[in-house]
């Protein structure tokens, strides 16, 4: 049995098995919106804004890991070298998420979006 004879059979058989289904294409069926929103600039709006929430919470915690590490360092110049590397870095993260936030806040206060 070649390739494209199996796969003939199964497009049939799958399209046997579903034709029982065409009886209700006629129905029509109203679809409610999960979400609420009905403007997709707010749902953009929404997706970055809970986006570059969890980045500022992840350079929180990312500052709280390097005190962490400064703390059990023990006087160790490497491990408190690498714990202020990741204090400078995640700072760094808070500013970008922060100028990020004041960006999207100018271009859709631009498109008047309206945030909830």
């Amino acid at each position: 049995m070649t390739m494209r004879h199996k796969l003939g059979s199964l497009l049939l058989a799958t399209g046997i098995w579903l034709l029982p289904f065409a009886a209700y294409a006629d129905e029509t069926v109203e679809l409610t919106n999960p979400l609420g929103i009905d403007d997709p600039k707010l749902l953009v709006f929404r997706i970055l804004r809970y986006s570059l929430g969890f980045l500022g919470i992840l350079a929180l915690v990312m500052i709280i890991y390097g005190g962490f590490l400064m703390l059990t360092s023990g006087g160790n110049a490497d491990m408190i070298k690498k714990a202020k590397g990741t204090i400078i870095w995640a700072s760094v993260g808070i500013a970008i998420v922060l100028g990020s936030w004041q960006i999207l806040q100018f271009i859709f206060s631009t498109i008047n979006v309206v945030s909830k």
